[in-house]
């Protein structure tokens, strides 16, 4: 049987989801000596704070004003909970260890991958929660998490191939 969450419940995961990926990409800045590295791991974890500041934003909002948030359908609560307990995802948002002892730039690299694909499944299953309004940030955000995964990809590919 698959979790319901209230829209509150959701935000808060987006918010530490957020927080994790502020956390992973501060440990990746830390296991490179790669200046390259280095900043693209800056960028995409300044990237992440501005992300989290947009969920606690709008979730100040559904706190002060119940119309922030459009009536959750049944099946986008099963969706986003089905996301949460059975994938990556779910796993790091409990606080699970996804390099299992292998804390390699590889290995983080590609957790962070899977982490960020799982993460634009989860908000585009918020976009039907959100307001029409107020979604086009939560658009951006998710182009931005494209463009992480795209990225992650490319220092990935560039890291194994520098390992050979």
């Amino acid at each position: 049987m698959t979790m319901e969450f209230s829209p509150s419940e959701i935000l808060q995961m987006a918010e530490e989801l957020e927080r994790r990926g502020i956390d992973f990409y501060a440990g990746l800045i830390g296991k490179t000596n790669d200046p390259e590295a280095k900043k693209i791991f800056s960028l995409l974890e300044n990237q992440e704070k501005q992300h989290l500041s947009f969920f606690q934003g709008i979730h100040q909002q559904l706190n002060e004003d119940r119309d922030s948030l459009v009536d959750t359908l049944d099946e986008t609560t099963n969706y986003l909970g089905a996301i949460v307990e059975n994938s990556v995802l779910g796993k790091s948002l409990k606080g699970m260890d996804l390099l299992q002892g292998d804390s390699s730039v590889s290995r983080a690299l590609a957790v962070g991958i899977e982490v960020e694909k799982e993460s634009v499944l989860f908000y585009q299953g918020l976009e039907v929660m959100i307001l029409p309004q107020k979604r086009e940030w939560l658009n951006r955000v998710i182009q931005e998490e494209k463009k992480h995964f795209l990225t992650l990809i490319e220092i990935k590919k560039d890291v194994d191939g520098r390992a050979i």
